[in-house]
């Protein structure tokens, strides 16, 4: 069981920032509480103060990464805009995820590290952001759904989940050295796959999403 946290908020942030370069550059292996708080310019006692072992700041840095993915949804929500249609918030979902991943390029070696390591927190970490995304993506199609241009005998819930799947494939082996062009032409590929596996009619035609707030002028 986790002991309760006596450290410094201040402190813990300089672990979390410290552990996270060295295992990227050093490896997780190949680094040591000692060198943890060396690189942190704390006392070694301070490190223990705030984790219980490496695998346990493992575990926040891999945890603070997946929140930013789970974070996604909310940010889409509070920023919709007026007129954006379901494709837009689909289209801006995945390339934000995107550019999440590029942005945090650092961290594919702690990400392996935990992929393989059981108690990292990986799992759960991944799971939570799988299912905010995704009920992103349920939330924006069920305007749709009222619409009637989902197509017919598809079964809603189901079809999100299957062409999430891919989305989530592409995402995990996007190349990390992707420039903002790349990433916008990626994205927008895998929402055109998305919405034509999923809606009888084109992009263009995609209804405005009830999600975007209107306008003053609009009230």
């Amino acid at each position: 069981m986790t002991r309760p946290r006596r450290g410094e908020p201040r402190a813990r942030t300089k672990i979390l920032e410290a552990s996270r370069k060295l295992f990227s550059r050093r490896g997780f292996a190949e680094t040591s509480m000692g060198d943890i708080a060396r690189a942190a310019q704390v006392a070694r006692a301070t490190v223990y103060n705030n984790f219980d072992d490496k695998q346990d700041i493992l575990s926040d840095i891999i945890k603070d990464y997946m929140v930013g993915y789970a974070q996604i949804p909310q940010k889409l929500r509070e920023n919709a805009r007026s007129g954006q249609t379901s494709f837009d918030l689909v289209e801006e979902m995945v390339r934000e995820a995107l550019t999440w991943r590029v942005t945090n390029a650092d961290l594919r070696p702690i990400v392996a590290v935990a992929r393989n390591m059981r108690g990292s927190g990986w799992e759960e970490a991944d799971k939570a952001a799988d299912d905010a995304m995704l009920g992103w993506i349920m939330a924006v199609h069920a305007a749709d759904e009222s619409a009637g241009v989902i197509r017919d005998g598809i079964d809603l819930e189901f079809g999100v989940r299957a062409t999430y799947a891919m989305i989530e494939a592409i995402l995990r082996n996007f190349p990390v050295s992707s420039d903002e062009e790349e990433i916008n032409r990626v994205a927008h590929q895998l929402a055109l796959l998305h919405w034509h596996s999923i809606c009888s009619v084109p992009p263009e035609e995609a209804p405005r999403s009830p999600l975007g707030k209107r306008s003053p002028a609009e009230a």
